[in-house]
């Protein structure tokens, strides 16, 4: 069986060359370090759905682009996305 991970909605994107679906976990906290696992091509913040600093698209459930910010937690794959930010304690 395989274990869900717990993803934020926020983290989530979509690589702008390959189109895989990736998180911020995946490729680090560093923007300029940012790579595809996959393609291993450089990142920038639109493969976040990011404009500048503003986010102006989510992944939504089917796993594409949406101009809408999903409004409810939902399954994608092996992940949980939830759309309000994960807290961590400690």
């Amino acid at each position: 069986m395989t274990s869900r991970i717990m993803v934020s909605l926020d983290g989530l994107g979509l690589c702008e060359y390959c189109g895989l679906l990736i998180t911020m976990e995946e490729v680090g906290d560093a923007t300029d370090a940012w790579r595809c696992p996959n393609c291993k091509k450089k990142l920038s913040g639109a493969a976040f759905g990011l404009s500048g600093d503003k986010k102006v698209r989510w992944v939504g459930p089917e796993g594409r682009w949406t101009r809408e910010k999903p409004a409810a937690d939902f399954n994608l794959g092996i992940w949980n996305v939830f759309v309000e930010p994960l807290v961590s304690f400690g």
